[in-house]
Parts: C-alpha cells; structure tokens; sequence
C-alpha cells in the first residue's frame, strides 16, 4: 500500500485523455477570464485616473459593457454539449482488481492500534486527537 490514502487515478489514465482533460481545462477557464477582461480595462483606467474607490466602482460599473443575450446562450449551450460529450469518451475498462485498503493498512498509515480504529468507525461519534504535525494522537469513542 502507498503512503498515500488519497485516491488519484489520473497517473492511471491514457496520456491521451489526460491531455484532452489539461486542454478542456485551459479552455474553460481561458473563457471564463475573457468574461472579466471588460471589467478588468474599466478598471485599470479607473486606477490611472486615481479616483477614490466609491466613485471609481461606480464608474466601472455604469460604463462595462455586458455580454449580449446571445453570447451568452452560445457558451453557455457549448459548455453543457462539451460536457455532454465527455460523458460520451470512452470508458477504460478495469483490467485488474483495485486494491483494497484493510483495516490494518489504515492502522500502519496511521500509527494506531487496529482495534481502536474499529471503535472507532462502530461508535457513533469518535473524536480524533491530532498533534501539532497533523498526526493522530488518539481516538476517543463516544455511545
């Protein structure tokens, strides 16, 4: 087992979907940015200008231009068919079994007695003492 609990599957995945995924990525946000580049220049003219912050808001906001309706409609429709096509990407299918994390993998990942990390998860409520680190001091275990 890694020392590792979080589960990432990304270094599992084809260098071709990884890529798909970084590139969809760049341009969802790259779109989202170019959203704010109006208010971004009415805004770096109101700093050149020196103006105080309460007429300076003012002005950006009376002055930004907003996306027409069908700008609008246009992204947002190719953002719910680009999801929507991404259901459609291939699945991988599993090959092998995942591995299984047992209770006393958590145990020698966590440094603790086994037997009180299933206290733990039976009782109702289980307080986790952690030290400055993070680490897990104890559990106490509550009815």
């Amino acid at each position: 087992m890694s020392n590792d609990l979080i589960i990432n599957a990304r270094r599992k995945l084809g260098w071709r979907r990884r890529i798909l995924s970084d590139v969809t990525t760049v341009i969802l946000w790259g779109t989202w940015l170019y959203l704010w580049i109006p208010v971004l220049r009415k805004l770096h003219q109101v700093i050149r200008l020196k103006l105080r912050l309460e007429p300076a808001a003012i002005e950006v906001l009376e002055t930004v231009d907003p996306i027409s309706i069908k700008y609008s409609l246009v992204m947002l429709v190719g953002t719910c068919a680009l999801l929507m096509l991404w259901t459609l990407l291939p699945k991988r299918q599993v090959t092998r079994a995942h591995e299984v994390t047992t209770l006393d993998d958590y145990a020698r990942a966590f440094k603790l007695p086994a037997d009180r990390i299933a206290e733990g998860r039976n009782s109702r409520i289980t307080t986790v003492h952690c030290d400055e680190e993070g680490s897990i001091v104890r559990l106490d275990r509550q009815a």
